[in-house]
């Protein structure tokens, strides 16, 4: 379980210094290619119904594993809770629930901030 820990919280400490360290770029305010005369390109005829279907594809699909994972979370918590029920006093098999329900909290944790990250950098491209 220190390992765990330590793994943690090294990690929290790379992925807050990367975010602390590295400037923000914002790519949004760059060259237009498309206000020239470049506009009548067929890229920039369908640029905005391309980008808006690609947005909203990706989306949804990180939408539906997200849902995916919190139900799977939600069901490993409830069947690690009936373990720890049922564990009648045997260590091993509460430290089995236990560490069933700490999985399962971790893999929630981890899909919340993955979809974070993900709408994050769809927001930057809009």
């Amino acid at each position: 379980m220190k390992i765990f820990t330590k793994i943690l919280i090294t990690g929290a400490l790379i992925f807050g210094l990367f975010g602390i360290l590295t400037p923000p770029v914002f790519a949004t305010n760059g060259i237009d290619i498309c206000s020239g005369d470049g506009k009548d390109s067929i890229y920039c005829k369908n640029k905005a119904g391309s980008e808006t279907k690609v947005n909203s594809i990706i989306g949804n699909i990180v939408q539906v594993l997200l849902t995916a994972v919190g139900v799977i979370s939600v069901i490993m918590i409830v069947i690690g809770g009936i373990m720890f029920t049922l564990s009648s006093g045997d260590a091993q098999k509460a430290a089995k629930a236990r560490n069933t329900i700490l999985y399962a909290v971790v893999g929630l944790v981890v899909a919340v901030f993955a979809s974070a990250i993900v709408n994050f950098v769809f927001d930057g491209f809009k």
